[in-house]
């Protein structure tokens, strides 16, 4: 494990830079008729809108070139209709409008530094973004029957179960490899709605702090879109006997061809954190595939974790949107292995669940 990490760290850093950076670096030096050619290519072959906007202002002020208005106005028009219709579905760019138009109903007559910590109190929110996938199951079934007995209630075979995720990006291109330092916390709930005192079942915590490098640029890594390093820790957040929690560290590789997508993940536990389950890592296993077809407004995902042992596990999704704005989706799961809450790491569970989402 240790030895893929370090080939790996080793492999974005020999080849991490984009052609766009690369150009940059040269702008910066003030290589004007070096660069222009470049960003030209860019701008024209990749629609990188960067690189129009540098060279509208090139051209406004004759770097490495004559000054040509009607070229600047070419490439400013250029780079300002990408920068739209890339950012227009994206609904966050609603919420900004909004929470601006909230700022600007505030009283502005107080000094500067208050205005500031006004505006970012407001827009503090929005800055958290979705991770995985956000859903709620109102039913999910277990056909052979409910589960052990919780804190002395008994568990039906139909409960709820839903998924909240988020993260926070709070830095990047330190290295200058583009790559992104996030922090995600993923909180995943049994809830035994329709038992009579309606008790949660089980609650898995799992904070996460983790660093994604694309590298879908980088010449003879085409198919390899992404690879990201995390340190995770997940509990059940219970005492004594019936503590289940472990620390690891994660290296995750993204793969596209065509319209499908292949993510595969390893990982090693960390800080001899097994001590209240030591057997966890033999139903656990050390890696997980995950197949993720869009078609069209359909998504498909299907994972399969320690595929080549008796304990394997697989899960099936699929979402579709039900609303217009695509921002509330049909989600169906299906889960048949080990593993599929610490409680239960090491008892077979075979169920399907049926309700929504909000993200994918």
């Amino acid at each position: 494990m240790r030895a893929i990490l370090l080939f790996l760290v080793v492999a974005i850093l020999l080849f991490g830079s984009t052609e766009f950076e690369n150009a940059y670096l040269l702008y910066k030096a003030k290589e004007y008729k070096k660069v222009l050619p470049i960003f030209k290519r860019l701008a024209e072959e990749e629609n990188d809108y960067d690189a129009a906007y540098i060279l509208g202002y090139m051209y406004e002020h004759g770097e490495g070139c004559e000054r040509d208005f009607k070229a600047s106005q070419k490439w400013y028009k250029f780079a300002s209709h990408g920068y739209y219709w890339e950012y227009k579905p994206d609904p966050t760019r609603d919420i900004e409008k909004e929470t601006r138009k909230l700022f600007r109903s505030i009283n502005q007559d107080i000094d500067k530094e208050t205005k500031e910590t006004i505006k970012q109190y407001a827009e503090s929110l929005y800055s958290i973004k979705a991770h995985a996938a956000n859903y709620f199951l109102p039913f999910s079934y277990r056909p052979e029957g409910g589960y052990p007995p919780t804190n002395g209630h008994n568990a039906r075979s139909v409960e709820t179960e839903f998924q909240f995720s988020v993260k926070y990006d709070f830095y990047a291109n330190l290295f200058g490899l583009s790559e992104v330092y996030s922090f995600g916390y993923t909180q995943k709930s049994f809830w035994q709605l329709y038992a009579p005192s309606a008790f949660f079942r089980e609650t898995n915590y799992n904070p996460e702090f983790f660093i994604t490098i694309p590298v879908g640029h980088i010449r003879h890594f085409e198919y390899l879109k992404a690879v990201r390093f995390s340190l995770e820790h997940q509990s059940n957040g219970r005492g004594g006997a019936e503590e289940r929690s472990w620390n690891y560290a994660v290296a995750a590789l993204y793969f596209q061809t065509g319209f499908f997508f292949t993510e595969v993940k390893l990982w090693s536990d960390v800080l001899d954190s097994l001590k209240y389950n030591p057997d966890l890592m033999e139903y656990q296993g050390y890696a997980q595939i995950q197949f993720i077809l869009p078609y069209r407004e359909h998504l498909f995902k299907l994972l399969s974790r320690n595929s080549f042992s008796p304990y394997r596990a697989t899960e099936f999704s699929y979402s579709y949107p039900i609303t217009n704005d695509k921002d509330l989706f049909l989600y169906v799961k299906g889960f048949s292995g080990y593993g599929e809450s610490l409680i239960d790491y090491n008892h077979k569970v075979d169920k399907v669940g049926i309700g929504f989402s909000i993200s994918r």
